[in-house]
C-alpha cells in the first residue's frame, strides 16, 4: 500500500513540476529540466536505484551507436538541403534593431530574439534578466514615451513569454495590428537589419529577407514590428542596388 501512495505521490509531483516548466520562460526551460534530471538522479542514488538505470542504458549501447553513426552525415544532409532548397547557410548571422531605449539582436541560426535597454528605466540591463512584472512596467513606459520601443518590446515578449501577456492589458495599446511611427531607416539600418555587410548584391539581400521574414511573419501572431523594419530594409536595399 506504501509503494502506491509513493507511486501516485510520484506522478502527481511529475504532473506539477511539468506544468510549472511549461509556463516557464522559453529560454530557461532547458535549465530547470536539468536541474529536476539533476534531483532525480541523486534520489536514485540514495535509494540505490541508480544500477538499473546503468543496465537499462547498457542494453541501449548498441542501439545508441548506430545514431551516433549516423549523426556524423547531419552536416552534409544538411548541406544538400540548403542547396536544393536554395537557402543559405547563415554563419552565425545576426540581425540589428535600435530604438530610442532598445537595441534588440536576432539570431538567423537559433531565431533567439535578446535586447540590452540603452537608456532610460532599467538602463543597462538585458531584458532576458527582466521579470515578467518589469517587462510589463518597461512596456507601460515605454506606451508613454516611444512607439518604436513598445512595439519592439511587444514582439520580445510575444517570441519569449508566448502571448497570454495581454490579456488584461489595453486594447488600444497591444493590438497587433500596429505599425511603427518611424518609417525612415538608413542603408546602414537596413545592411544590420538584415546581418548584411554593405554591399551585399540583390541575391544576398532576397536570400537574407527570406530567412529572416519565415521566422517573424505576421502569420504567426499579428503585425510584427520586426517583420515591418525587416521588409523596410529590402525594399530600400533592393531600390538602391537593382543590378
Amino acid at each position: 500500500m506504501a509503494r502506491i501512495i509513493l507511486i501516485i505521490a510520484a506522478l502527481v509531483m511529475a504532473l506539477l513540476l511539468f506544468k510549472w516548466v511549461k509556463h516557464q520562460p522559453a529560454n530557461k526551460r532547458w535549465q530547470y529540466m536539468m536541474i529536476i534530471v539533476g534531483v532525480v538522479l541523486l534520489g536514485l542514488v540514495a535509494t540505490g536505484k541508480l544500477p538499473i538505470l546503468f543496465a537499462l542504458v547498457g542494453a541501449l549501447i548498441p542501439a545508441l551507436q548506430r545514431i551516433i553513426s549516423l549523426v556524423a552525415y547531419l552536416p552534409m544532409l544538411k548541406r544538400m538541403a540548403n542547396t536544393f532548397g536554395g537557402n543559405k547557410v547563415s554563419d552565425g548571422q545576426k540581425s540589428q534593431v535600435e530604438t530610442e531605449y532598445l537595441q534588440m539582436e536576432l539570431d538567423h541560426d537559433s531565431g533567439k530574439l535578446s535586447g540590452v535597454i540603452k537608456s532610460g528605466l532599467f538602463s543597462g540591463r538585458n531584458l532576458d534578466d527582466l521579470t515578467v512584472d518589469e517587462l510589463l512596467q518597461l512596456r507601460e513606459h515605454y506606451s508613454q514615451h516611444d512607439e518604436d520601443s513598445r512595439l519592439l518590446l511587444e514582439n520580445y515578449f510575444d517570441r519569449t513569454h508566448g502571448t497570454s501577456w495581454r490579456a488584461g492589458q489595453d486594447n488600444s495599446s497591444t493590438s497587433n495590428n500596429s505599425t511603427s511611427n518611424s518609417t525612415d531607416i538608413s542603408e546602414q539600418e537596413a545592411y544590420a537589419i538584415l546581418g548584411l555587410e554593405p554591399g551585399a548584391d540583390k541575391k544576398d539581400i532576397i536570400t537574407a529577407h527570406k530567412r529572416l521574414i519565415q521566422k517573424l511573419h505576421p502569420d504567426r501572431g499579428g503585425s510584427s514590428y520586426l517583420a515591418i523594419k525587416i521588409n523596410q530594409a529590402k525594399d530600400l536595399l533592393i531600390n538602391r542596388n537593382p543590378d
